[in-house]
């Protein structure tokens, strides 16, 4: 027997894992770092957060569009897009928060950034 068929016989004849082995389960899904009902508005196009709250008010009573910095403008949008053209009178603009949060940069300074969270509710 030449060293390559040794080798290809004792690969073979190599016992399968056991099934204790095979199960191995896999780690369990990463915890939903969102809240329920909340929508976070960043790069993608207005169409698509409005898509995602007449999904998300078509299950809840109520949604909270957070955005921050340069957003805040596309979450105004947003919010008027849902009231005025997909709304036909159903959705109104329950409440509107204005906040700051203070922003560690790398470099170790500190920066204020604008916020703001809109709660888009159903009518009645």
């Amino acid at each position: 027997m030449t060293k390559a068929n040794k080798k290809t016989d004792e690969v073979g004849s190599v016992a399968p894992e056991t099934p204790q082995e095979e199960a191995k389960v896999a780690p369990p899904a990463p915890q939903r770092r969102s809240e329920p009902n909340v929508i976070y508005i960043g790069k993608k196009g207005v169409m698509a957060y409005v898509l995602s709250a007449v999904l998300q008010l078509s299950q809840s009573a109520f949604i909270v569009i957070k955005s921050r910095g340069r957003a805040i403008s596309k979450a105004v949008d947003v919010s008027q897009v849902l009231i005025n053209r997909f709304g036909e009178g159903k959705f109104y603009v329950k409440e509107v928060d204005l906040g700051t949060e203070a922003i560690h940069t790398p470099e170790g300074t500190t920066r204020n950034v604008s916020t703001i969270d809109i709660v888009v509710s159903k009518k009645a």
